[in-house]
């Protein structure tokens, strides 16, 4: 009777603590991956989270960082888009964009060449690519719609206007934005 009941306590311990939830989060490529689903999808704000969690759940400037930074570039640059009725929201919106896309451009270096794929580096190059030419865009819109004539503002958006271009030298044809294929090459050059 005593065995049975050891041998019964021994099962119950085991089986529960062979039950209790893991807390520990996902590695970061999990969350990335939702990241790209949820932009995919045009669910910017979801994608925000999910590329915030890979960040927030890893070492800093680890190729997680580095991918994660890409992506909110993106979701940033995308959603602005979305934000029609609010030219400052918009134009802040793109300034994030390329924060993160600079963010992941200072990490790049620190990085092992073997954990970086190529699609991941030409999403960073068309991403500073389109993001600095639409800065620029914006910027300049903006000089005319204010009818001044400032040099400052004109110097930045020419600055801007070459950054895009020296960031587009990294391209490589037939480049497809794998998370909106309607973006190739040829319509970021």
């Amino acid at each position: 009777m005593m065995k049975r009941i050891a041998y019964i306590s021994i099962l119950l311990v085991w089986g529960c603590n062979s039950l209790i939830e893991k807390s520990a989060p996902l590695e970061g490529n999990f969350y990335i991956q939702d990241g790209w689903l949820a932009f995919s999808s045009s669910k910017y704000d979801e994608a925000d989270k999910h590329f915030n969690t890979a960040i927030e759940t890893n070492d800093e400037r680890t190729i997680y960082h580095f991918l994660s930074s890409i992506g909110k570039g993106w979701t940033y640059m995308y959603n602005a888009k979305t934000k029609s009725d609010s030219v400052f929201v918009a134009e802040n919106m793109v300034i994030l964009s390329g924060n993160y896309f600079d963010a992941a451009l200072s990490i790049l270096p620190e990085l092992d060449n073997n954990l970086i794929e190529a699609h991941d580096l030409m999403n960073l190059y068309s991403g500073l690519t389109l993001q600095r030419a639409y800065s620029a865009k914006q910027k300049g819109a903006n000089g005319i719609h204010w009818e001044t004539t400032n040099s400052d503002l004109s110097d930045k958006v020419e600055q801007l206007y070459r950054q895009s271009i020296t960031y587009s030298f990294y391209l490589e044809p037939p480049f497809v934005f794998q998370y909106d294929t309607s973006l190739d090459y040829e319509d970021i050059i």
